[in-house]
């Protein structure tokens, strides 16, 4: 690389930094209040913005949950959307007399906001974030310490060995298509085979900040990771280049997405595996799954306590009662997710626990990958994306 193209790329990482960090910065000056209705904002893959209700309104409802005696915790997650986030507050307001307050944003999003918070952090839980974030959070010292009962029969894959935060349900992000327009002999047999001709222009690549995307570019890079030099191979870097060259253009709606997807325009979709059994049924829309031999990237959402929140017994509290086997069984049983909890498994119907053993997790040191990811982030936005 000669001098002025060196002084051009680092102009342009400055820029890109200083884009982010104002965007971060803007929307932290906000009140923070409740979510907005996307149901399926950061699963869809789709980059979202915090949505906050007017500040006179939210100091009044304030009030009168203080006249009231109603104790309110603010939960930063991607979950938190009308259809999940609803039952959550409904069921933890009648059974623990909580009021929840969520922010709904990309867990990409909500990761970076905390960060910037940390002086003056306004959530007291952080809660349906990826593996990788939550290293990224343990590191910036956002967590506090919390280990609530139900770790106790937790597999050690779900919890962070310092006791930061803890996994509850576990969410492959698969390789979807629609046999009416790929069989199965020409569907692609895993990740590595995206980057071959015959699947140009077959799926599309979410937004880097969707916590979907970034665990499925993790699982893509591992494959060439080296352990001695810390860092991906120059094989695996052409690799990706190569799925991205390949990919067509992912609607920025989620109406759109599904649309694309029946109608056979893109036959393949990179997505969270629950998000595809949801809204294939809804659209009827015919679906088999790519079980590849390596392995399927396995998000693994966890909760964790901010440290310094302003409610830390409420936020301890909630903890304790959403982890539960019996809430864990409560909700997969209303949404079809798989808990991680092999105790809360026992309890879910038998559809969820075939979901729970379907596909293989690929075997990714997340704590690595965390730390990590911004570096290999930048890299995919400056050099290779399109």
């Amino acid at each position: 690389m000669n001098q002025k193209n060196g002084r051009d790329l680092e102009r342009i990482k400055t820029m890109i930094k200083f884009k982010k960090m104002a965007a971060i910065f803007l929307a932290v000056s906000f009140t923070i209040s409740g979510c907005g209705s996307n149901a399926e904002k950061e699963k869809d893959g789709k980059q979202e913005e915090a949505t906050v209700e007017d500040t006179t309104k939210e100091n009044a409802g304030s009030e009168e949950k203080q006249n009231s005696g109603e104790e309110t915790i603010v939960v930063y997650s991607p979950q938190g959307d009308e259809l999940r986030g609803t039952w959550i507050k409904d069921k933890a307001k009648a059974e623990l007399g909580l009021d929840i307050q969520f922010l709904c944003a990309g867990g990409g999003e909500l990761s970076d906001r905390l960060v910037a918070e940390k002086n003056n952090p306004q959530a007291d839980v952080v809660m349906g974030l990826a593996q990788t974030a939550m290293y990224k959070l343990k590191t910036e010292d956002i967590l506090d310490v919390y280990e609530p009962a139900w770790v106790k029969g937790l597999p050690e894959v779900y919890r962070d060995k310092d006791g930061y935060f803890n996994s509850f349900w576990q969410t492959p992000i698969v390789i979807a298509y629609n046999p009416e327009f790929l069989s199965s002999d020409k569907a692609p047999k895993g990740w590595e085979d995206l980057n071959k001709p015959e699947y140009n222009g077959l799926y599309g690549i979410g937004a880097t900040s969707s916590q979907t995307t970034r665990t499925y570019l993790v699982g893509m890079l591992w494959q060439y990771y080296d352990a001695e030099t810390g860092d991906i191979s120059q094989e695996g870097w052409d690799f990706l280049s190569q799925v991205y060259e390949n990919a067509g253009t992912l609607p920025s709606s989620d109406a759109d997405i599904w649309k694309s997807f029946k109608d056979g325009e893109l036959p393949i979709l990179l997505w969270w595996y629950g998000g595809v059994v949801s809204n294939c049924e809804k659209n009827q829309i015919p679906v088999e799954y790519v079980k590849p031999e390596s392995g399927t990237p396995v998000v693994a959402e966890a909760i964790g306590l901010v440290k310094g929140g302003k409610s830390q017994d409420g936020g301890k509290k909630f903890i304790d009662w959403f982890g539960s086997a019996e809430v864990m069984a409560a909700y997969a049983k209303e949404f079809g997710q798989a808990p991680a909890s092999p105790e809360a498994i026992a309890l879910c119907p038998e559809e969820v626990k075939e979901n729970a053993t379907m596909f293989t997790a690929q075997n990714i040191d997340w704590e690595v990958a965390a730390q990590n990811l911004d570096k290999w982030l930048e890299k995919i936005e400056l050099e290779i994306m399109p």
